[in-house]
């Protein structure tokens, strides 16, 4: 109960806070952070963080992301990538908008992929897909993709996040994302019938406009809380069979235990959550999946470098499946899932104490 209660004090929360932004429509706020070191990194390891720099009147850096950007290195080619340090301690309100660019006819921006790093520049925490949303239109902003997520410092840990990675993938560059449509908004607000045109869509690209903010507490989270025993792990239960799933329950078992004796439980929900997305994202390729002729199955994703080991986990339930329904073996696919179940039930035992 003591934990739970620290929980609410001290976590790594990612969560959606839609605030206001100005256009780019000051030269001088644009250039006023440069765009990157515009170098080429062949891993996240060797990437320079930079500091995060804005005017004095200003909340944001106002940054732009164009052929200059440096670039990191994938399996399937290069991205944009931008890296920015994080204050040691502390605790940190992040904001990351990615603008709505306009050009003729065409609507494009920068779909962001944000991960956190450690001093060794070990990738810690991404934030997820889902936390990273369209933002519409205010009277001072522009339509956007924004994330917003807090950072807790404050606890002394090999896992504090000092360094913020802000990149795209392939898989998001295919994406598009839905506009608000004007006329059809007026038509909402007045009652009358919307005219029967289509929503507008700006496409995923390299280049766009960000606008990123770090708001810091000046009050340190730690030294109101209350710290309780470390928790211990449990013995895996007799629905974990498969030796890779025992693998991947010591994996996260060590990490959140991990978290706990250092007090970081901010870090241990984060852990829990990168196994809570495997779980969600493999029951969704197995619906996506399930039933197709065998020639119309879709192959996992390879991961990429900068997914880490939950993306490696994720690739290997989703291949699991898929080579099961390939061979038309549908229960056994579901198994698959099953196994992921119990490993996410495992590692949420240690948050009982």
């Amino acid at each position: 109960m003591r934990k739970k209660k620290f929980l609410s004090l001290c976590v790594f929360v990612p969560m959606i806070v839609l605030t206001g932004c100005s256009h780019f429509n000051n030269r001088e706020e644009v250039d006023f952070q440069p765009d990157s070191e515009g170098k080429v990194y062949n891993s996240v390891k060797h990437i320079a963080c930079q500091p995060l720099r804005h005017p004095a009147d200003k909340k944001q850096a106002r940054i732009v992301v164009n052929e200059f950007t440096s670039r990191l290195k994938q399996s399937t080619g290069e991205t944009p990538v931008l890296a920015f340090s994080l204050p040691p301690t502390g605790s940190h309100k992040v904001t990351v908008n990615s603008y709505v660019v306009r050009e003729g006819d065409k609507q494009q921006l920068f779909y962001p992929a944000i991960a956190l790093l450690d001093q060794s520049n070990n990738i810690i925490a991404r934030i997820p897909e889902s936390q990273i949303k369209y933002k519409k239109p205010g009277f001072t902003s522009p339509e956007s993709i924004e994330a917003q997520f807090v950072i807790d410092n404050d606890r002394r840990s090999n896992e504090q996040a000092v360094c913020m990675l802000i990149y795209t993938t392939d898989e998001l560059r295919k994406g598009k994302t839905g506009l608000m449509n004007e006329a059809k908004a007026y038509a909402k607000a007045y009652g009358v019938v919307a005219p029967p045109v289509p929503d507008p869509l700006a496409i995923h690209g390299n280049t766009g406009h960000l606008a990123i903010g770090i708001k810091s507490s000046e009050v340190a989270l730690a030294s109101t809380a209350i710290v309780p025993e470390a928790a211990t792990a449990v013995a895996l239960p007799n629905a974990v069979r498969d030796p890779f799933t025992k693998e991947v329950v010591q994996h996260y078992v060590d990490a959140v235990n991990k978290a706990f004796k250092s007090c970081n439980f901010g870090w241990a929900i984060v852990k829990r959550g990168e196994l809570g997305n495997t779980f969600r994202d493999t029951k969704e390729y197995f619906v996506e999946q399930y039933g197709k002729p065998v020639d119309k199955l879709n192959a996992p994703k390879t991961p990429d470098a900068v997914d880490g080991y939950g993306g490696e986990v994720l690739y290997h339930y989703q291949l699991q499946i898929y080579e099961h329904l390939k061979a038309g073996q549908g229960a056994a696919a579901l198994k698959v899932i099953d196994q992921i179940k119990a490993a996410l039930d495992e590692v949420d035992k240690l948050f009982d104490y």
